[in-house]
């Protein structure tokens, strides 16, 4: 039995104050919210949320280049005022703190969302037992926000900042501390207005091939496709399945451009150094395929 006028005007008088409920939060959201306010206006941010998995991570995501540098550090979340310096925005407590385990699933959900519904319904899932669990203090206007900004983004997108050992002077231990974190305030123009300085290092097995992709990356640079200086070869100390990108100077969105070039579709790994004379390492492992 269709329900009746009466019954149809109350349910679209309920439809529309749930719609403008909506809208009065997103609007409240607009002006109250630092991260919801710095999505929407597109500004350099970062925005900083950190995840405590063993150990803990650092998502900084900026909304104009859509780049996030993943900073580990040796904290948790019983110490989370002082982890990272009490440098984020808000914070995010997994069901899986295993990092590894994490990092993986996240990178793979990523991806497979698109294909399969499934990662996207146990990601909701996970957001609101968090909320109502109180392992996280990111509120459903930021998590929404957030969310939609997961579209734009593949694995490249991400640079990974592992913790280094720095050693004291004196008795005292070598203490663990994070690097720290590229320059956010520059533009994309300024960012790519040099050559991405470049060594490319054979790590496959397969004589040649370094060579080979230098002279490549050449060609894409003298025709103006690529801003890629490739300055020396040579051999990985040991041999790697998987080819990955080292990267030194927080160019994330020439490294990203390369590194799509060549088909490299992992996360690259951001490093400090104060004797390398390039900007990026390109490893090539067993899996490399020339472009074609």
């Amino acid at each position: 039995m269709e329900p009746s006028y009466q019954t149809r005007k109350l349910i679209g008088r309920l439809l529309l104050l749930v719609m403008l409920a909506l809208v009065g939060v997103a609007f409240c959201a607009q002006y109250t919210s630092k991260i919801v306010q710095t999505l929407a206006a597109r500004t350099q941010g970062p925005v900083q949320i950190a995840v405590f998995t063993d150990p803990a991570m650092r998502f900084a995501y900026n909304p104009v280049t859509r780049k996030t540098v993943v900073t580990v550090a040796p904290c948790s979340i019983k110490k989370k005022e002082t982890c990272f310096n009490g440098e984020y925005d808000r914070f995010f407590v997994p069901q899986e703190t295993d990092q590894d385990v994490f990092w993986a699933q996240f990178k793979e959900n990523l991806v497979s969302w698109r294909f399969n519904l499934t990662p996207l319904w146990n990601y909701m899932r996970e957001y609101v037992n968090a909320l109502v669990q109180k392992r996280t203090n990111l509120n459903p206007a930021e998590w929404v926000a957030l969310s939609l900004e997961l579209p734009y983004l593949t694995a490249t997108d991400f640079a990974v900042e592992q913790p280094v050992t720095v050693k004291k002077k004196g008795k005292h231990a070598p203490k663990e501390e994070p690097v720290s974190k590229p320059e956010f305030n520059l533009s994309p123009r300024q960012m790519a207005d040099k050559p991405l300085v470049v060594e490319i290092l054979n790590a496959s097995g397969k004589r040649g091939i370094a060579a080979e992709l230098k002279q490549y990356l050449r060609e894409q640079s003298n025709k103006g496709l690529l801003l890629v200086d490739v300055i020396d070869t040579g051999n990985y100390p040991s041999l790697q399945d998987t080819s990955f990108i080292i990267d030194y100077s927080g160019k994330l969105v020439q490294v990203t451009q390369i590194s799509r070039a060549i088909g490299l579709n992992g996360e690259i790994r951001s490093e400090k150094s104060s004797t390398t004379i390039c900007d990026s390492r390109i490893v090539l492992g067993k899996d490399f395929q020339m472009p074609l």
